[in-house]
Protein backbone atom coordinates (compact mmCIF):
# COMPACT_ATOMS: atom_id res chain seq x y z
CA UNK A 1 0.00 0.00 0.00
CA UNK A 2 2.80 2.72 1.29
CA UNK A 3 4.65 1.44 -2.31
CA UNK A 4 1.34 1.91 -4.35
CA UNK A 5 0.60 5.60 -2.76
CA UNK A 6 4.10 6.28 -3.16
CA UNK A 7 4.12 5.76 -6.72
CA UNK A 8 0.43 7.25 -7.34
CA UNK A 9 2.22 10.58 -5.92
CA UNK A 10 5.44 10.52 -8.28
CA UNK A 11 3.11 9.89 -11.23
CA UNK A 12 0.42 12.86 -10.88
CA UNK A 13 2.66 15.13 -9.31
CA UNK A 14 4.05 16.99 -12.40
CA UNK A 15 0.28 17.50 -13.71
CA UNK A 16 -0.12 19.27 -10.09
CA UNK A 17 2.69 21.42 -10.77
CA UNK A 18 1.73 21.68 -14.43
CA UNK A 19 -1.30 22.94 -13.07
CA UNK A 20 -0.05 25.38 -10.37
CA UNK A 21 2.73 26.89 -12.99
CA UNK A 22 -0.14 27.15 -15.24
CA UNK A 23 -2.13 29.41 -13.13
CA UNK A 24 0.64 31.69 -11.50
CA UNK A 25 1.32 32.18 -15.32
CA UNK A 26 -2.12 33.41 -16.95
CA UNK A 27 -2.66 36.60 -17.81
CA UNK A 28 -4.61 39.18 -15.24
CA UNK A 29 -7.28 41.21 -16.75
CA UNK A 30 -8.05 44.49 -15.38
CA UNK A 31 -11.26 45.90 -13.96
CA UNK A 32 -10.93 49.62 -15.53
CA UNK A 33 -7.92 50.65 -18.30
CA UNK A 34 -7.46 54.13 -19.80
CA UNK A 35 -5.76 53.74 -23.41
CA UNK A 36 -4.61 56.44 -25.65
CA UNK A 37 -5.36 55.02 -29.31
CA UNK A 38 -8.31 54.26 -31.48
CA UNK A 39 -8.61 50.92 -30.87
CA UNK A 40 -8.74 48.43 -27.42
CA UNK A 41 -6.32 45.32 -27.98
CA UNK A 42 -5.56 42.52 -25.15
CA UNK A 43 -2.27 44.30 -24.11
CA UNK A 44 -4.62 47.14 -22.89
CA UNK A 45 -6.96 44.97 -21.23
CA UNK A 46 -4.39 42.29 -19.48
CA UNK A 47 -1.23 43.02 -17.36
CA UNK A 48 0.17 40.45 -19.33
CA UNK A 49 -0.98 39.44 -23.02
CA UNK A 50 2.17 38.12 -24.42
CA UNK A 51 2.28 37.82 -28.10
CA UNK A 52 -1.40 38.50 -28.53
CA UNK A 53 -1.13 41.96 -27.31
CA UNK A 54 -1.67 43.43 -30.66
CA UNK A 55 -4.87 41.69 -30.95
CA UNK A 56 -7.95 44.28 -31.26
CA UNK A 57 -10.77 43.65 -28.99
CA UNK A 58 -12.91 46.80 -30.00
CA UNK A 59 -12.94 50.49 -31.49
CA UNK A 60 -11.82 53.26 -27.81
CA UNK A 61 -14.57 55.75 -27.21
CA UNK A 62 -14.48 59.12 -28.35
CA UNK A 63 -11.02 61.17 -26.17
CA UNK A 64 -12.24 61.47 -22.59
CA UNK A 65 -15.36 59.11 -22.64
CA UNK A 66 -16.15 55.56 -21.61
CA UNK A 67 -17.68 52.48 -22.23
CA UNK A 68 -17.79 49.08 -21.19
CA UNK A 69 -16.16 45.88 -23.40
CA UNK A 70 -18.19 42.89 -21.75
CA UNK A 71 -16.19 40.16 -20.23
CA UNK A 72 -17.81 37.50 -22.86
CA UNK A 73 -16.11 39.44 -25.92
CA UNK A 74 -12.61 39.82 -24.02
CA UNK A 75 -13.07 35.67 -23.31
CA UNK A 76 -13.57 35.25 -27.14
CA UNK A 77 -10.42 37.18 -28.62
CA UNK A 78 -7.79 35.80 -25.94
CA UNK A 79 -8.65 32.31 -26.53
CA UNK A 80 -8.79 32.44 -30.44
CA UNK A 81 -5.38 34.17 -29.86
CA UNK A 82 -3.92 31.60 -27.68
CA UNK A 83 -3.67 33.52 -24.17
CA UNK A 84 -4.66 31.91 -20.87
CA UNK A 85 -6.69 33.53 -19.22
CA UNK A 86 -9.21 32.34 -15.58
CA UNK A 87 -11.62 35.00 -14.63
CA UNK A 88 -11.10 34.35 -11.34
CA UNK A 89 -12.46 37.77 -9.69
CA UNK A 90 -15.94 37.48 -11.49
CA UNK A 91 -15.77 40.09 -13.99
CA UNK A 92 -18.55 40.65 -16.26
CA UNK A 93 -17.23 44.03 -18.19
CA UNK A 94 -14.13 45.79 -18.39
CA UNK A 95 -13.98 49.61 -18.28
CA UNK A 96 -12.00 51.45 -21.11
CA UNK A 97 -11.55 55.22 -20.40
CA UNK A 98 -9.85 56.94 -23.72
CA UNK A 99 -7.57 60.12 -22.30
CA UNK A 100 -7.63 63.19 -24.25
CA UNK A 101 -7.02 66.94 -24.56
CA UNK A 102 -9.79 68.98 -23.20
CA UNK A 103 -10.45 71.72 -26.07
CA UNK A 104 -10.72 75.51 -23.70
CA UNK A 105 -14.35 76.08 -22.99
CA UNK A 106 -13.73 79.37 -24.23
CA UNK A 107 -13.17 77.92 -27.12
CA UNK A 108 -15.79 76.04 -27.59
CA UNK A 109 -18.24 78.79 -26.39
CA UNK A 110 -17.02 81.05 -28.71
CA UNK A 111 -17.58 78.61 -31.69
CA UNK A 112 -20.95 78.06 -30.24
CA UNK A 113 -21.74 81.89 -30.39
CA UNK A 114 -20.14 82.67 -34.17
CA UNK A 115 -22.77 80.07 -35.40
CA UNK A 116 -25.55 81.11 -33.12
CA UNK A 117 -25.04 84.63 -34.62
CA UNK A 118 -24.76 84.25 -38.15
CA UNK A 119 -28.10 81.98 -38.27
CA UNK A 120 -29.96 84.56 -36.52
CA UNK A 121 -30.59 87.97 -37.76
CA UNK A 122 -32.40 89.43 -34.79
CA UNK A 123 -28.94 89.56 -32.67
CA UNK A 124 -26.37 92.19 -34.09
CA UNK A 125 -22.90 91.01 -35.24
CA UNK A 126 -21.09 92.54 -33.14
CA UNK A 127 -22.92 91.31 -30.09
CA UNK A 128 -21.37 89.69 -27.22
CA UNK A 129 -22.83 86.57 -26.38
CA UNK A 130 -22.81 84.14 -23.05
CA UNK A 131 -22.63 80.90 -23.41
CA UNK A 132 -23.93 78.52 -20.86
CA UNK A 133 -23.71 74.39 -21.05
CA UNK A 134 -25.83 71.96 -19.72
CA UNK A 135 -24.07 70.61 -16.92
CA UNK A 136 -21.29 73.43 -16.57
CA UNK A 137 -19.02 72.35 -19.09
CA UNK A 138 -19.20 71.11 -22.54
CA UNK A 139 -16.74 68.50 -21.50
CA UNK A 140 -15.28 68.55 -25.09
CA UNK A 141 -11.39 66.69 -25.75
CA UNK A 142 -9.57 65.55 -29.03
CA UNK A 143 -6.80 63.23 -28.61
CA UNK A 144 -3.27 63.15 -26.92
CA UNK A 145 -1.30 63.58 -30.37
CA UNK A 146 -4.20 66.03 -31.97
CA UNK A 147 -4.36 69.81 -31.58
CA UNK A 148 -7.32 71.19 -29.75
CA UNK A 149 -9.71 72.43 -31.79
CA UNK A 150 -13.84 72.34 -32.72
CA UNK A 151 -16.58 73.13 -35.48
CA UNK A 152 -19.75 73.49 -35.30
CA UNK A 153 -21.40 70.89 -37.62
CA UNK A 154 -24.82 71.97 -36.93
CA UNK A 155 -27.00 73.98 -34.48
CA UNK A 156 -30.21 74.97 -33.22
CA UNK A 157 -31.06 77.96 -31.53
CA UNK A 158 -34.00 79.24 -30.29
CA UNK A 159 -34.54 83.20 -29.67
CA UNK A 160 -37.14 83.23 -27.34
CA UNK A 161 -35.35 80.94 -24.58
CA UNK A 162 -31.95 81.12 -25.54
CA UNK A 163 -31.85 77.33 -25.57
CA UNK A 164 -29.98 75.77 -28.35
CA UNK A 165 -28.45 72.34 -29.25
CA UNK A 166 -25.17 71.63 -31.36
CA UNK A 167 -23.34 68.97 -32.89
CA UNK A 168 -19.49 69.69 -32.36
CA UNK A 169 -16.60 67.96 -34.42
CA UNK A 170 -12.95 68.05 -32.87
CA UNK A 171 -10.96 68.19 -33.72
CA UNK A 172 -12.28 70.82 -36.73
CA UNK A 173 -9.84 69.67 -39.68
CA UNK A 174 -10.75 66.28 -39.32
CA UNK A 175 -13.26 64.58 -41.15
CA UNK A 176 -13.62 61.51 -38.94
CA UNK A 177 -13.33 62.98 -35.71
CA UNK A 178 -15.63 61.91 -33.43
CA UNK A 179 -19.05 64.22 -32.96
CA UNK A 180 -20.19 65.89 -29.78
CA UNK A 181 -23.45 66.86 -29.10
CA UNK A 182 -23.63 69.56 -26.58
CA UNK A 183 -26.52 71.61 -25.60
CA UNK A 184 -27.26 74.60 -22.73
CA UNK A 185 -28.41 78.55 -23.21
CA UNK A 186 -26.66 81.46 -24.92
CA UNK A 187 -27.56 84.81 -24.77
CA UNK A 188 -26.45 88.35 -25.57
CA UNK A 189 -24.46 89.90 -22.44
CA UNK A 190 -23.27 93.92 -22.18
CA UNK A 191 -19.81 94.27 -19.79
CA UNK A 192 -20.65 97.18 -16.85
CA UNK A 193 -18.49 98.07 -14.24
CA UNK A 194 -20.21 97.53 -10.59
CA UNK A 195 -18.13 98.63 -7.41
CA UNK A 196 -15.99 95.73 -5.82
CA UNK A 197 -16.45 96.96 -2.40
CA UNK A 198 -18.69 99.45 -0.75
CA UNK A 199 -17.97 103.05 -1.44
CA UNK A 200 -19.81 105.82 1.04
CA UNK A 201 -21.69 108.63 -0.40
CA UNK A 202 -18.95 111.44 -0.63
CA UNK A 203 -16.14 109.02 -1.59
CA UNK A 204 -14.03 109.29 -5.24
CA UNK A 205 -14.46 106.04 -6.75
CA UNK A 206 -11.01 105.13 -8.01
CA UNK A 207 -10.30 102.54 -10.89
CA UNK A 208 -9.13 100.32 -8.29
CA UNK A 209 -12.59 100.24 -6.71
CA UNK A 210 -14.64 98.92 -9.80
CA UNK A 211 -14.19 95.39 -11.54
CA UNK A 212 -16.59 94.39 -14.87
CA UNK A 213 -19.27 91.94 -15.24
CA UNK A 214 -21.27 90.59 -17.60
CA UNK A 215 -25.26 91.15 -17.75
CA UNK A 216 -27.68 89.85 -19.44
CA UNK A 217 -28.06 93.12 -22.31
CA UNK A 218 -31.73 93.02 -21.14
CA UNK A 219 -31.17 93.71 -17.77
CA UNK A 220 -28.90 97.07 -18.88
CA UNK A 221 -31.43 99.56 -19.33
CA UNK A 222 -30.40 103.58 -20.66
CA UNK A 223 -29.76 103.96 -16.93
CA UNK A 224 -27.40 101.73 -16.32
CA UNK A 225 -23.88 102.47 -16.22
CA UNK A 226 -21.91 100.82 -18.66
CA UNK A 227 -18.59 103.04 -19.19
CA UNK A 228 -15.42 103.86 -16.53
CA UNK A 229 -15.67 106.91 -17.62
CA UNK A 230 -19.22 107.11 -15.96
CA UNK A 231 -18.19 106.08 -12.24
CA UNK A 232 -14.55 106.48 -11.80
CA UNK A 233 -14.07 109.81 -10.16
CA UNK A 234 -17.62 110.39 -9.36
CA UNK A 235 -19.19 109.66 -6.23
CA UNK A 236 -22.20 108.16 -4.87
CA UNK A 237 -25.13 109.82 -4.27
CA UNK A 238 -26.70 107.18 -1.79
CA UNK A 239 -25.27 103.18 -0.53
CA UNK A 240 -24.95 100.97 -3.91
CA UNK A 241 -24.14 97.26 -3.60
CA UNK A 242 -21.04 95.80 -4.27
CA UNK A 243 -21.38 93.92 -7.61
CA UNK A 244 -24.72 95.49 -8.54
CA UNK A 245 -25.27 96.98 -11.82
CA UNK A 246 -24.72 101.25 -11.22
CA UNK A 247 -27.26 103.59 -12.29
CA UNK A 248 -26.37 106.99 -13.51
CA UNK A 249 -28.73 108.56 -11.33
CA UNK A 250 -26.72 106.93 -8.60
CA UNK A 251 -23.79 108.58 -9.28
CA UNK A 252 -22.57 112.27 -9.32
CA UNK A 253 -19.31 114.39 -9.41
CA UNK A 254 -17.44 114.55 -5.98
CA UNK A 255 -18.46 117.85 -3.82
CA UNK A 256 -15.51 119.68 -4.16
CA UNK A 257 -17.19 123.04 -2.14
CA UNK A 258 -18.99 122.25 1.20
CA UNK A 259 -22.04 124.70 1.79
CA UNK A 260 -20.10 127.13 4.44
CA UNK A 261 -17.21 127.26 3.08
CA UNK A 262 -14.91 130.20 2.37
CA UNK A 263 -13.95 130.43 -1.53
CA UNK A 264 -12.04 132.46 -4.30
CA UNK A 265 -14.73 134.12 -6.55
CA UNK A 266 -12.99 135.23 -9.85
CA UNK A 267 -14.67 137.50 -12.38
CA UNK A 268 -13.35 137.74 -15.71
CA UNK A 269 -14.15 139.90 -18.76
CA UNK A 270 -12.15 141.19 -21.63
CA UNK A 271 -8.70 142.59 -19.74
CA UNK A 272 -10.89 143.00 -16.09
CA UNK A 273 -9.85 140.80 -13.15
CA UNK A 274 -11.97 140.96 -10.22
CA UNK A 275 -10.91 138.76 -6.95
CA UNK A 276 -12.48 138.27 -3.65
CA UNK A 277 -13.41 135.84 -1.12
CA UNK A 278 -17.11 134.73 -0.48
CA UNK A 279 -18.92 132.27 1.49
CA UNK A 280 -20.79 129.35 -0.36
CA UNK A 281 -24.33 129.10 0.12
CA UNK A 282 -24.35 125.73 -1.01
CA UNK A 283 -22.45 122.45 -1.53
CA UNK A 284 -21.63 121.57 -5.39
CA UNK A 285 -19.42 119.83 -7.64
CA UNK A 286 -17.41 120.96 -10.51
CA UNK A 287 -19.85 122.06 -13.18
CA UNK A 288 -22.32 122.96 -10.67
CA UNK A 289 -23.80 126.76 -10.17
CA UNK A 290 -23.80 127.67 -6.47
CA UNK A 291 -24.93 130.68 -4.72
CA UNK A 292 -21.86 132.28 -2.75
CA UNK A 293 -22.33 135.37 -0.29
CA UNK A 294 -20.03 138.69 -0.79
CA UNK A 295 -19.20 139.04 2.72
CA UNK A 296 -18.37 142.65 2.66
CA UNK A 297 -21.79 143.71 0.61
CA UNK A 298 -23.96 140.90 2.41
CA UNK A 299 -24.96 140.61 -1.39
CA UNK A 300 -25.71 136.80 -2.96
CA UNK A 301 -24.18 136.39 -6.30
CA UNK A 302 -23.63 133.07 -8.58
CA UNK A 303 -20.72 131.68 -9.29
CA UNK A 304 -20.03 127.77 -11.69
CA UNK A 305 -17.45 125.88 -9.47
CA UNK A 306 -14.57 125.81 -11.59
CA UNK A 307 -12.18 123.44 -8.62
CA UNK A 308 -12.09 123.05 -5.49
CA UNK A 309 -12.95 125.86 -3.14
CA UNK A 310 -12.90 128.40 -6.56
CA UNK A 311 -15.91 129.59 -8.41
CA UNK A 312 -16.26 131.58 -11.75
CA UNK A 313 -18.71 134.77 -11.36
CA UNK A 314 -21.16 134.39 -14.26
CA UNK A 315 -21.30 137.81 -16.56
CA UNK A 316 -23.12 140.37 -14.65
CA UNK A 317 -24.81 143.86 -15.49
CA UNK A 318 -23.75 146.90 -14.03
CA UNK A 319 -25.53 146.81 -10.45
CA UNK A 320 -24.76 143.36 -10.17
CA UNK A 321 -20.82 143.98 -10.74
CA UNK A 322 -21.27 146.81 -7.93
CA UNK A 323 -22.57 144.25 -5.95
CA UNK A 324 -19.49 142.20 -6.64
CA UNK A 325 -17.22 145.23 -5.68
CA UNK A 326 -18.89 146.74 -2.61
Amino acid sequence: MRLRSLFTALVFAPAFMVGAMTAANAAELRATTVVSNDVVTLADLFDDAGDAGNTVVASSPAPGASLNISVSRISLAARRNGLAWHNTTGLSHVTVTRSGIAVPEAQVSNAIAVAIIAKTPSILSTATMQVDFTGGNSGVQVGDSDTPSVKVEQIAFNPHNGSFDAILRAPADNPAAPLHRVSGRAYPVTEVPVLSHSVAPGDVVRAQDIQWVRLPSTRVGNNVVTTQAGIVGMSPRYPVRSGEPVRISDMQPPVVIAKGAMVDMNYVSGSLILLARGRALESGAVGDTIDVLNPRSNRTVQGVIQSPNSVRIEAMTAPRLANFKS
